[in-house]
């Protein structure tokens, strides 16, 4: 939990750093950004919280990458637009429900959207995400990585691809806002706690139920197994996030309202 923490805030160090050097117009509109290499040097940080801090631009429409180029400044940081609290954030249960209700409305319409829309080359990269998640997900049953080294860049990527494969640039960047705030959930599930307790298996099941039903280009059967990853997810993010002095009450009990 520490170790979370600690990369929560470098991360939001970072963001900060990057948010003064536009504004004060060391970065302007059409700049390049250093490079990983470069910003990982600067602020003595890891290749994943530049990622991480990159992506969180990216959601806000302040950077955008060009492939094979860089990453770009498109806008000013602003205030205008939205904003969702880091998971790690919430304080009460009910914050909890709100955002996990929230994921359930838009990913379970991005999975029926994506099995309407998809192309084989977006079958070919979902597959395989899927195949090495599940290599993974099944070598950390068995052993159990170290502290703080997770196999969370799967699950990010499995949905950013079945994002991608709407065709629609703004579900794409919303799903990637959402991964960044959900970031810190996916460390905990996918680290070193959820190996032992076989989350990443049951998860990485979950989500070659949604490819398959995507394959099949059935919407409804997609919205489905969507509803499903997403139920269980909430069982699971109860289990770490929910107060340890309401012991007597089931994860299920407390998530009620999105399980149903």
């Amino acid at each position: 939990m520490n170790t979370r923490k600690k990369t929560t805030r470098e991360c939001e160090r970072v963001v900060q750093s990057l948010v003064e050097a536009i504004l004060a117009g060391h970065h302007p509109r059409g700049a390049r950004l250093p490079s990983e290499h470069t910003l990982c040097a600067k602020f003595g940080v890891s290749r994943a919280v530049v990622r991480e801090a990159i992506a969180h631009l990216k959601a806000e429409g302040v950077v955008r990458a060009r492939q094979g180029s860089g990453t770009y400044v498109i806008d000013r940081p602003g205030r205008k637009g939205f904003h969702l609290k880091n998971v790690e954030e919430v304080s009460v249960l009910e914050e909890l429900r709100h955002i996990l209700e929230l994921r359930k409305v838009f990913e379970t319409g991005v999975a029926e959207l994506a099995a309407v829309r998809r192309t084989e080359a977006d079958l070919h990269h979902l597959e395989a995400v899927v195949l090495a998640m599940d290599r993974w997900a099944q070598q950390a049953a068995h052993s159990p990585t170290e502290e703080g080294v997770t196999g969370a860049q799967w699950d990010d990527e499995f949905h950013l691809a079945l994002a991608r494969a709407t065709h629609n640039p703004e579900v794409e960047r919303f799903q990637e806002y959402l991964g960044v705030k959900n970031a810190a959930v996916h460390r905990v599930l996918w680290g070193r706690d959820g190996q032992v307790r076989g989350w990443p298996v049951a998860a990485n099941a979950e989500h070659r139920e949604i490819l398959e039903a995507v394959r099949a280009g059935d919407p409804a059967a997609a919205r489905r197994a969507s509803e499903r990853h997403l139920e269980g997810t909430a069982d699971r993010v109860s289990e770490v996030m929910c107060p340890v002095e309401e012991p007597e009450r089931e994860p299920s009990d407390h998530l009620e309202s999105i399980d149903g």
